[in-house]
């Protein structure tokens, strides 16, 4: 009985130690700053006109359904630890068909101590990343002619698996095409519908 008390007690001293080590945990979270969120681009109630290379006549129209910032676990830490240090932010800006017979274009922002990183996804496609977000890939360049500046011109390396080959993405306008390998490709229009 003595030694069943005495575990108990072990136990309970263990726990309350282990519990209480939390309490010397510091974190620290890292922000947007310096206009890093204008590449998420997209904000509520906003629209992006595309037309699809198949059907040139008709404009399709996405909207933004949804944005978000959260905080997700550092480097080197996951959700289940204990004590997390280090969080990054995390701000996804989601672009929906209207009747939601397109792939959702997504921009996730994921904002480090010392740098960002931004990835281009088409839902169920492709997730691609920017490689350098300090220089775009043109300086200028006509997209669906529109000459549009600053663009990032991002290759996806296997686009055999997912059927994206390319995106051409610029932090004013957002996605302005987004082309597959079979030669189809949505681009940004002006047009209304």
């Amino acid at each position: 009985m003595k030694s069943i008390r005495l575990l108990l007690y072990l136990s309970l001293f263990g726990a309350s130690l282990w519990l209480s080590s939390c309490n010397d945990c510091e974190t620290t979270v890292a922000q947007f700053e310096n206009g890093d969120s204008s590449w998420t681009v997209y904000n509520s109630g906003d629209s992006l006109l595309m037309v699809d290379s198949s059907t040139p006549d008709t404009v399709r129209v996405f909207l933004n359904t949804r944005i978000n910032s959260d905080p997700i676990p550092g480097e080197g830490f996951s959700p289940a630890d204990v004590c997390i240090e280090q969080y990054y932010t995390r701000r996804t800006s989601v672009m929906q068909h209207n009747d939601r017979r397109y792939p959702a274009l997504t921009v996730v922002a994921v904002r480090m101590p010392d740098s960002i990183r931004v990835s281009l996804v088409v839902a169920g496609k492709a997730e691609l990343p920017i490689r350098n977000t300090d220089t775009p890939d043109h300086a200028s360049l006509a997209v669906g002619g529109i000459t549009y500046q600053d663009v990032y011109d991002v290759v996806n390396p296997d686009s055999s698996a997912t059927g994206v080959s390319r995106i051409l993405f610029n932090r004013e306008f957002g996605f302005l095409q987004v082309a597959y390998l079979n030669k189809r490709t949505l681009t940004r229009t002006t047009r209304k519908q």
